[in-house]
């Protein structure tokens, strides 16, 4: 958790927001694709999940 929150705010990404859409895309994302979700590649792939 600290960890993930830590990423956060290297890469830049609001935690808060992060989580809350995550969370919504989590249950639904591929297991190959669970990689889009860390806050290091987030801002990245948001748009394509």
């Amino acid at each position: 958790h600290v960890l993930l929150m830590a990423s956060c705010k290297r890469n830049g990404v609001d935690e808060r927001e992060w989580l809350s859409d995550i969370f919504d895309r989590v249950q639904g994302i591929k297991h190959k694709d669970l990689f889009k979700l860390l806050p290091s590649n987030w801002v990245k792939y948001r748009g394509q999940l």
